[in-house]
């Protein structure tokens, strides 16, 4: 068996391949992709060869729906014409290494890697649940911060990580705010999705429009995007006692630092999250499906397969503006 796959050569450069999938074992399923979702965080870090563990060549992505079009003898949980989540897969060709490898049309692997979706989704909801787990963490930030209704909460990046948060926290009772350097993302997000506010950290009265937002401070500074200066400047607006979450990727340890001294002076207590969690894959299709996140308004952009390249060019140079972009592989 054959399958197309996106394959990261070296950092800064990105191709498709076709790769050649082994016979199935017992304990395999093969499935056929339905839709995959780019992570502009993570797999941007991995084509830039800074993500930890990263090693070229390599298939990235880890956002992937389909069907499952085989079971081994073994497999149980499973059953063909399934529908499922995951990226489980194995390749004959050994120099190209999985980062989690969901880009490619077929796959060949161990049935633990899958895990079942409801079969009913429309096409626009099995896009916006494609994201699942880049909004899980969105989901377990929330929890881990222990977002309360009436709270005030300010979201560092208008990304998909910072936004979702920002609307689960909205659907918790909270005051959320959300600010943003880029014009082009203020504009769409807010069009959007509207409802939640988000401000420049270039406009020149910022600070005086943080204050009206919270007179008494933010409960919750959450920074999903990992810029120490922007970091430092807002913590000057949690209320005291108030918590920092860090949710970005802090690779460089020079560049990454930011000043305790102000969070100790604040009292705050700092939480950081990794990855999701089981009440994170539970929760969040459901908060997709019930409209706590629209992650379908966040979607920029819907490509068929045939674009690969077009749209692995575009989280490269960020042109066009892009957020959550979709692939279509039917």
């Amino acid at each position: 068996m054959k399958a197309t796959a996106v394959v990261f050569p070296k950092a800064d450069s990105f191709e498709v391949r076709e790769l050649t999938l082994p016979e199935p074992g017992t304990g395999d399923v093969v499935v056929r992709t339905l839709v995959t979702a780019i992570s502009p965080g993570t797999e941007r870090w991995i084509l830039r060869g800074k993500h930890i563990g990263t090693r070229f060549p390599c298939v990235p992505g880890y956002h992937r729906i389909g069907v499952v079009e085989a079971c081994g003898a073994e497999v149980k949980a499973l059953r063909e014409g399934q529908l499922v989540y995951g990226s489980a897969g194995r390749w004959l060709e050994s120099d190209v290494i999985s980062m989690w490898g969901a880009h490619v049309s077929l796959s060949v692997g161990p049935a633990g890697g899958y895990r079942p979706m409801p079969a009913d989704l429309s096409p626009a909801k099995l896009e916006a649940v494609a994201f699942t787990i880049l909004c899980g963490v969105s989901n377990r930030g929330v929890n881990r911060a222990e977002v309360k209704a009436g709270q005030k909460t300010l979201h560092i990046g208008a990304g998909i990580v910072g936004h979702c948060a920002a609307q689960l926290a909205k659907a918790r009772g909270a005051d959320p705010l959300v600010v943003d350097k880029d014009a082009e993302r203020i504009a769409f997000v807010s069009k959007a999705v509207p409802g939640i506010p988000v401000l420049s950290l270039a406009d020149p009265d910022l600070d005086k429009r943080l204050k009206e937002f919270a007179p008494g401070g933010f409960d919750l500074i959450h920074d999903s995007v990992g810029h120490p200066g922007t970091i430092d400047r807002l913590v000057a607006f949690a209320k005291g006692q108030g918590t920092l979450l860090l949710q970005a990727q802090y690779f460089d340890k020079q560049a990454c630092a930011i000043d305790l001294d102000q969070v100790k002076i604040r009292e705050m207590t700092v939480k950081t999250t990794c990855g999701i969690r089981q009440e994170d894959w539970e929760q969040t299709p459901a908060h997709m499906l019930s409209g706590h996140i629209d992650m379908e308004a966040l979607v920029t952009h819907r490509l068929p397969a045939s674009r690969l390249v077009e749209a692995y060019a575009m989280l490269h140079t960020g042109r066009p503006h892009n957020l959550g972009i979709v692939i279509r592989w039917e």
